[in-house]
């Protein structure tokens, strides 16, 4: 069976992001083996540059939690990125996850997986557009093939749960998983 990660970068548990990442889970829990990665509950150290990425084993040096999230990316098929939108991008958490992606740009080892979007936002999908980007170009740099994005006007938690045309976002998300 097919293995989908949902890395949700909200530090609310009952969020948003948590719920529309429920629903997806609900919507395709008969095809995939499911694994929902709460980032908060992760030391992440950030990028120090020091590139030794770059050469010899092509990993990270630093010795934090990351190593255990390096091992769950690779082993999935697909990711799915869930993250509320902080002043237009992603939370610090998520952005800490994405900085620490530099060895898969010389190891090459998430080439090949799909990955989507899920992205709630206060004012909707026009505060969503840079964050959107920025992954395709993520996505673009390490030869991921993006799926697409599930976007609500959300703001507090249990808006995205009457967001109808977001709900269906998810149903179509759901399918081309």
């Amino acid at each position: 069976m097919k293995k989908l990660s949902i890395l949700i970068g909200s530090p609310r548990k009952k969020g948003n992001s948590v719920f529309l990442s429920n629903e997806l889970a609900i919507r395709v829990k008969e095809k995939f083996e499911i694994d929902t990665i709460y980032l908060y509950g992760f030391n992440i150290e950030p990028c120090i540059d020091c590139r030794a990425c770059k050469t010899g084993d092509l990993i990270c040096v630093l010795k934090d939690q990351m190593n255990d999230l390096y091992e769950k990316l690779e082993k999935s098929d697909i990711l799915v990125f869930a993250t509320p939108i902080y002043w237009f991008g992603p939370t610090a958490q998520t952005k800490l996850l994405i900085d620490r992606f530099r060895p898969y740009f010389v190891n090459k080892k998430l080439n090949g997986k799909k990955a989507a979007l899920i992205l709630p936002a206060g004012s909707g999908a026009g505060d969503c557009d840079l964050t959107i980007e920025m992954f395709k170009r993520i996505f673009n740099a390490l030869e991921i093939e993006y799926l697409g994005v599930v976007t609500t006007e959300s703001y507090n938690i249990g808006d995205a749960e009457n967001d109808l045309p977001a709900l269906n976002q998810l149903e179509e998300l759901a399918k081309l998983l």
